[in-house]
């Protein structure tokens, strides 16, 4: 069988790339290609030529009219090719999609390398569906699902993801993107992932050996020349600080068995896992920066979006989030995070908080964001419940319990889109520069990189102040309206708009001429 998989690529699609690995190893043909926006519909419908089927990943809820879009094309280009869509959004909401719009035909459930080869063996027969666990489709009018499909836990049974396609390179170093395990440790209530993995019977959480892993680094280190690696696992490190140290002290062994030398890498961890001894050795490792799952820096903005508190609670959460950015700055380890600033609890106390933890951390690559209501997640549910939710299965909203506080989200969702979501955006080129001079500093050294890499850490500084000081200046304005038709506040929010626009611009300016310098470097 011939099978198209589409999704997003700005990065390496470890989803689809799985896909293609397993369906090449059972020996059918796999092609990839590209959608990271309707600019691409045209080449996908295109590549789409001669396929059997195509498989949509279709894991970001914002991008569902999109792919939709694109799976409309798809049918009145080859009305006969089934489309089937997959990934964490198309899990959660299988049965709306398929009620809704005929132009997808099945949905796969949860992990898909198995469901998708055994769809290729049974030829895409909708007759075999049901026989085909982790399923869901079509049964005249009605929508059925298949036996579930329980998780994959012999990670290392799978075929390693499909790398053809150019090596990515960051500051001219040769980059791949892995996973070390899937899942979660976690249950936050607003976390597509968790809820998910969630969805099939066995264990949320699971880890490949350290020999497989070190398998997969090393095809890449000697056959592609790979030596920057980025861990996307959400739980890289476990709460556990002996079970760290030994996964670590085996990789560390495993890399030199496999004669690996001076590699780079990237993790993500909770903050209440970021133990110095730890830190200190993936530090020695090589780990040039690390994204810390901060998410609020109050207690009482943990307890709304109902993120899973460690032993000691909440408040404990908030301080290892401080000590976990403190021993960073010590051991000179990047590191990033956003605050969830807007949740449908916020009051203008907790954003004030949030505001205040991004003070005392403004030396770090940081942005903010408004908690979104993934399909299926307990938050979803909680908010419907009480009559908070608005919008359907495509894209769901709330109001914010504090007027003043809803009306500063609403208003902060037009005025800093282009600095702090949009590709290319202000904040997305700080956290970039950021690493760009970590990855300068671990592989290249020489004269001038100290100088840049403090021209880097006082834009950052900048950045983040300016964005602080204007996210400040907005929860004050909307803490004195009446509401959104107040003309006093359309007035002073017009003289904010103004004078955001033009600091964007000088600052962005600015750091882009800086990302020329440090990659000419």
């Amino acid at each position: 069988m011939r099978v198209l998989l589409v999704g997003p690529e700005r990065e390496e699609n470890l989803s689809l790339r799985y896909l293609s690995g397993a369906l090449l190893a059972a020996g059918h043909q796999a092609t990839l290609a590209a959608f990271d926006s309707l600019d691409d519909l045209g080449r996908v419908v295109a590549a789409a030529r001669g396929a059997d089927a195509v498989g949509l990943s279709l894991c970001f809820q914002a991008r569902a009219r999109e792919f939709l879009t694109l799976a409309t094309a798809l049918k009145l280009f080859a009305p006969r090719v089934p489309v089937v869509v997959g990934g964490h959004y198309a899990t959660c909401a299988a049965a709306e999609l398929l009620e809704h719009h005929p132009e997808l035909d099945l949905v796969v459930l949860h992990e898909g390398e198995h469901t998708l080869v055994e769809l290729c063996v049974a030829g895409f027969d909708p007759a075999r569906y049901p026989a085909i666990p982790g399923l869901a489709y079509r049964d005249g009018a009605a929508i059925r699902r298949s036996a579930p499909r329980p998780a994959i836990t012999d990670l290392d049974g799978l075929p390693h993801p499909d790398r053809r396609g150019p090596v990515r390179r960051l500051a001219g170093v040769r980059t791949a993107y892995l996973m070390g395990s899937r899942g979660c440790t976690s249950s936050c209530d607003y976390c597509c992932i968790v809820t998910l993995h969630r969805m099939a019977p066995g264990p949320r959480f699971r880890q490949r050996s350290v020999a497989s892993v070190a398998d997969e680094m090393a095809a890449l280190y000697h056959q592609r020349g790979v030596r920057q690696f980025v861990f996307h696992d959400d739980n890289f490190l476990v709460p556990s600080v002996r079970k760290n140290h030994e996964r670590l002290d085996a990789l560390q062994a495993a890399w030199a068995a496999r004669g690996m030398t001076g590699l780079g890498f990237t993790i993500k961890c909770r903050p209440a896992d970021a133990e110095r001894s730890v830190f200190d050795k993936l530090a020695r490792m090589g780990l040039l920066r690390v994204f810390l799952g901060v998410e609020s820096g109050s207690a009482a903005g943990l307890r709304s979006i109902g993120r899973t508190p460690g032993a000691r609670g909440p408040e404990a959460d908030v301080a290892a989030a401080e000590a976990a950015l403190a021993l960073c700055r010590e051991l000179g380890i990047s590191a990033q995070y956003t605050l969830m600033c807007f949740h449908p609890d916020a009051t203008l106390a907790t954003v004030r908080d949030d505001l205040d933890f991004f003070r005392r951390h403004d030396d770090f690559p940081l942005n903010f964001c408004r908690v979104e209501t993934y399909a299926g997640t307990p938050l979803e549910a909680r908010l419907r419940a009480a009559g908070r939710g608005r919008g359907d299965y495509l894209a769901r909203t709330y109001t914010i319990a504090d007027p003043a506080v809803d009306v500063a989200s609403r208003l902060a969702t037009r005025i800093f889109h282009q600095r702090c979501w949009a590709n290319d955006s202000l904040m997305e080129v700080a956290i970039g520069l950021d690493h760009l001079g970590g990855v300068l500093r671990h592989f290249h050294g020489g004269p001038g990189v100290a100088a840049a890499r403090a021209r880097v850490r006082d834009w950052t500084v900048r950045v983040n102040r300016d964005l602080v000081a204007l996210l400040s200046e907005l929860l004050a304005i909307a803490g004195e309206t009446t509401g959104l038709e107040d003309p006093a506040l359309l007035r002073r929010t017009r003289a904010l708009v103004d004078r955001e626009r033009a600091s964007r611009a000088a600052l962005l300016r600015e750091g882009l001429a800086l990302r020329d310098h440090v990659r000419a470097l």
